[in-house]
């Protein structure tokens, strides 16, 4: 595989990557092995004990879901988040960055009403206890959204900032990532 190919599949090299995507990595991946954790012992007490705690479930929910919106995050960071761009990948450069900085208008608008409605839904859901675990409210599990988006936001933002660098024709830097 060529060196850009390379580059494009998994996004920055890890010495250029900041310190707040390395922490981000090392969090989802705990997050990931805790998953799987709590999954092996809702399985292991369901089938072999015949009796799985109740919390195992809805923990791993919960986890689930706030690996799901961090990766998205770091996705967006390394460029690997789903696309179809053979057509745009046939255009003249200046146009492939035109349309990569209307797509990231989108994407932050996007993200700007989600993390609005959800700063709206989060306080209505603090005093609604999880079933499983009541000491924890359900805006908890809930806030996997504001906080996800809230990091795809940033490193969206970091894709215009770069793309419109592009455009301006300011030189391009791997060091600027997130």
């Amino acid at each position: 595989m060529s060196e850009d190919v390379l580059k494009e599949i998994s996004g920055a090299p890890a010495p250029n990557r900041s310190t707040g995507t390395r922490i981000l990595e090392v969090v989802c991946a705990a997050l990931l092995a805790l998953l799987v954790i709590v999954l092996f012992v809702q399985v292991f007490a369901r089938y072999a004990l015949n009796d799985p705690p109740e919390w195992t479930e809805e923990l791993g929910r919960t986890l689930f879901a706030y690996v799901t919106f961090m990766a998205a995050a770091l996705a967006i960071q390394r460029n690997t988040h789903l696309k179809i761009d053979t057509l745009v990948k046939m255009m003249p450069e200046t146009l492939q960055t035109w349309i990569r900085v209307l797509t990231s208008l989108c994407a932050i608008a996007f993200l700007c009403v989600v993390l609005w409605y959800s700063n709206i839904m989060l306080p209505r859901l603090a005093f609604q206890p999880l079933a499983a675990m009541p000491f924890l409210s359900k805006a908890w599990f809930f806030a996997a959204v504001p906080v996800g988006c809230a990091l795809m936001l940033i490193y969206e933002l970091n894709v215009l900032w770069r793309e419109g660098r592009q455009l301006l024709g300011a030189p391009a830097k791997d060091s600027e990532s997130c």
